[in-house]
């Protein structure tokens, strides 16, 4: 175990809030984590206002009045930390950058701050604001390492509900991340290094006719309410390939898809298994393409793209989706999310191959796509939660896969509408772990993300976005895709249909299935 000494020295602004506060007291209980002082710097450099921008001011003011967003008028007397004087102090490693504190070349160090993506300074306007009044989709925040300007941390969260829960919500999550950092420098004894941010437009701030118009729209919707990524004309496809082929940018795409689902209806986010004649059966959800009355059902793609009529394997559990399934004691099991009960349940496909029974439950809390996986000796479980179930990456451990379970010391592991929603099965391909990743940070073409696992143990997660998978290009389903499940030797996946390309053209290799749909029975349905 490593038992080096991290010294942390922060220097402070006059524009310190409750939520910085914080950010300090979770730094002073990571193990091994020395705060040698803190001194006040420099104030940083504020954004000037107009007159129009004025009235966005008085508004930002009463929204941070209150809760983590408020000002700390008391500084740092609260953690009864020793003041350093200026040109005094211990040799540091690190120094952070709270309340609008400007970074100085110095030889004390790295030195961490917060800023927001298109560069404006933390203190300068709250968080989420400025997007939320202007309608922007998301907002972005991030935790930089000064010296070079690299993002060592970075969010990327919807903007909706209130403007309060918006803000509050993202400093929950940037207060822990100075936190997160020591304590995966301690455990690898080397700093952490970040990644060069993508651009970000800049935002101005707004006027007072944006704040009015912003006020005329009325209460966004939240979050938890819709996961318009779901929405949609959607059907299951088999590649026939090996999941780790798609980490080559120019490996097949020539996806399969099953026959079109029946009118108004929706086939997405498939998971297999061989059943006891070895043959692929599908867990999926089945839906109507608003997204309601989801189900899961099961079919058994056959190489002819014949199907016989889709059965239903769970009716106790409401609007259930993303059945994850996995290989335990000699069974096929299922991981379900049972949002009603805010639980989350291992059930195990029936001798008889038509239901889900038996459920055991994992975790007394909801998860959006859980997914279960072995890894380090242990069993994990991933998932989103509210209220960003697109955003919100939490993880469990556990030494069995029923539990119980322990959260990880850094979870929720992180807030990015980009890629971490769990989007599939993550696999090992030349001995390195990968985790699908769905990003929905466009709900009109969703995509996933293929990102690789650096580390992963109670202590620490580290992973780096590889491959983005937009779609399967050149087929009616090409619009979107949302789950890639390895199954052997071909990767079950989905498809949003595109509006160029008719049904009939839903493979780009149509093959003999043509052929003999003609010569179908009357046994041999699509799913309804």
């Amino acid at each position: 175990m490593n038992t080096m000494e991290l010294r942390v020295e922060i220097n402070v602004g006059e524009h310190l809030r409750a939520w910085e506060l914080e950010a300090v007291r979770l730094l002073l209980a990571v193990p091994g984590v020395r705060v040698t002082g803190w001194r006040e710097s420099a104030r940083g450099e504020t954004l000037r206002s107009g007159w129009s921008q004025r009235f966005f001011r008085r508004w930002e003011q009463q929204v941070g009045a209150s809760g983590l967003l408020a000002a700390v008028p008391d500084g740092l007397s609260a953690l009864r930390l020793e003041r350093i004087a200026q040109g005094s102090g211990l040799p540091v490693d690190v120094t952070l950058l709270l309340g609008g504190a400007r970074s100085t070349a110095s030889s004390v160090g790295r030195a961490w701050g917060f800023r927001h993506a298109d560069g404006t300074p933390a203190h300068a306007v709250l968080p989420m604001l400025r997007e939320w009044v202007q309608g922007l989709a998301h907002g972005r925040f991030q935790f930089i390492d000064a010296a070079d300007d690299a993002a060592l941390s970075e969010m990327c969260l919807p903007v909706d509900g209130d403007a309060d829960e918006c803000a509050e919500r993202a400093v929950m999550t940037a207060m822990r991340w100075p936190a997160d950092m020591a304590r995966a420098w301690i455990a690898r004894g080397a700093a952490p290094q970040g990644q060069k941010p993508a651009a970000c437009k800049p935002i101005a701030i707004p006027g007072i006719l944006d704040v009015l118009r912003a006020r005329m729209r009325g209460r966004p919707l939240t979050a938890g309410e819709s996961d318009g990524a779901s929405q949609g004309a959607w059907n299951i496809g088999v590649l026939h390939q090996p999941i780790h082929a798609l980490l080559d940018a120019g490996g097949s795409r020539n996806v399969r898809w099953l026959p079109n689902p029946s009118k108004g209806m929706a086939r997405l986010e498939p998971f297999g298994y061989q059943d006891s004649d070895r043959e692929l059966n599908v867990l999926y959800r089945k839906c109507g393409e608003d997204g309601t009355d989801a189900r899961i059902a099961r079919v058994r793609p056959k190489p002819d793209n014949i199907l016989k009529r889709s059965r239903a394997m769970l009716d106790t559990v409401p609007d259930a989706g993303y059945p994850y399934t996995i290989q335990y004691q000699g069974s096929t099991h299922a991981v379900i999310n049972d949002a009603g009960e805010e639980r989350v349940v291992l059930m195990k496909v029936s001798d008889a191959n038509d239901a889900l029974v038996e459920p055991v439950v994992m975790l007394n809390m909801a998860l959006h796509a859980p997914s279960l996986f072995e890894h380090g000796g242990r069993w994990w479980l991933m998932g989103t939660s509210d209220p960003a179930p697109n955003a919100m990456l939490r993880a469990f451990h556990a030494q069995h896969a029923e539990g119980p379970y322990t959260e990880h010391a850094c979870s929720p592991l992180k807030c990015d509408a980009r890629h971490a929603r769990p989007a599939g099965t993550p696999f090992v391909h030349v001995g390195q772990l990968y985790r699908p990743a769905l990003d929905a940070s466009d709900p009109d073409h969703p995509a996933v993300w293929i990102n690789r696992i650096d580390q992963l143990d109670p202590q620490i997660f580290l992973e780096t976005p590889v491959r983005r998978i937009d779609g399967f290009a050149a087929t009616a389903y090409g619009r979107g895709v949302r789950t890639i499940s390895a199954m052997g030797d071909v990767t079950l996946v989905d498809g949003l249909r595109s509006p160029v390309l008719s049904g009939s053209r839903a493979n780009a290799k149509r093959g003999r299935s043509k052929h003999r749909s003609k010569q179908r029975t009357g046994e041999d349905e699509d799913d309804e």
